[in-house]
């Protein structure tokens, strides 16, 4: 593992809660950013919600997409044939969380989104580009931090190898997740063929998941997320409490687990939303049975032989 320095830090108004102190050190490869608001005194929830954001951007920096992230969780997500298409998008998902949350566009910012944005009282907006007249109307009608992100989006894949985190125990380093799927772990495990649609929406799927904190379930439909649960014990609860979120956009979407199924009561839960595709790990002991049982109800099963734990 290589050595990692930090200094240079820069006091921010405070930490996690306004007691604890906090600060701010550049990182080596980290993205080239600029503020283009008023306000620069950026929190420390602000740095780990845009941080949240740019991860999912980057995996699609090459196509019109958008992301938010709250309380430094991924909240809602989705790709459109515009920026302004897959805002709305974003929006049909949970406008809610819109509210003090930070969002982000892989594409230009135009005025038509800036407006929108500032009625639903978002804190944080990070983009690639600005439209002069979005920039204009942002700057004097609202108090969003504006960023804009000047270093290539696909750098931000893979910044950085090294993951670290301070336990009473010692440092734990690991390398970074740099999972991807390929046409050998991308298997469609049972009979059921998925159409052309699902699969695409089990791709999207499965790449939101990887930056979701285990246990994750995402429903996906139409390149956008309908819910997303994180954060769970086991990936049951997860799959129940995320159909009870979707209600009826689960029917024919797509299901995302970050690991493995290694219950029936997943499959259950699939069942009730009359979901169209599950895709997983599918390395499990248990997994030929659940395939079998997938196929019994028509839904589609796609493994990737990838785990996507996230602590």
């Amino acid at each position: 593992m290589n050595n990692i320095e930090i200094n240079e830090f820069k006091e921010l108004p405070f930490g996690e809660n306004i007691t604890q102190a906090a600060a701010i050190s550049p990182v080596e490869n980290g993205i080239e950013y600029e503020i283009l608001s008023d306000n620069e005194a950026l929190e420390y929830i602000d740095y780990l919600n845009l941080s949240k954001v740019v991860e999912i951007l980057a995996e699609f920096f090459d196509v019109n997409a958008s992301a938010v992230a709250k309380e430094n969780q991924i909240c809602a997500a989705a790709l459109g044939s515009s920026a302004i298409n897959a805002f709305e998008k974003v929006i049909d998902t949970d406008p809610m969380v819109l509210t003090d949350g930070t969002i982000g566009f892989s594409k230009e910012v135009t005025e038509d989104i800036a407006k929108q944005v500032t009625a639903m009282k978002v804190r944080n907006l990070i983009a690639v580009q600005f439209e002069k007249k979005a920039l204009d109307y942002l700057t004097k009608n609202s108090n969003i931090n504006v960023i804009q992100i000047k270093s290539p989006l696909q750098e931000v894949l893979g910044f950085n190898t090294q993951d670290v985190k301070l336990t009473p125990f010692g440092y734990l380093v690991q390398e970074q997740n740099q999972s991807k799927l390929t046409k050998s772990s991308f298997k469609v495990a049972g009979k059921t063929k998925p159409t052309q649609q699902l699969a695409e929406d089990a791709i999207f799927a499965w790449k939101i998941s990887k930056y979701a904190k285990s246990k994750s379930a995402i429903i996906a439909k139409d390149l956008a997320v309908k819910a997303i649960v994180q954060g769970r014990t086991n990936n049951i609860d997860a799959a129940e409490a995320a159909m009870d979120l979707a209600c009826e956009n689960s029917k024919e979407a797509v299901l995302a687990l970050d690991g493995v199924i290694e219950n029936e009561e997943v499959i259950n839960a699939a069942i009730q939303g009359r979901i169209g595709l599950i895709i997983e790990a599918g390395d499990g002991a248990n997994s030929t049975k659940i395939a079998k049982l997938a196929d019994k109800y028509n839904i589609s099963l796609i493994t990737t032989g990838i785990r996507n734990n996230r602590y």
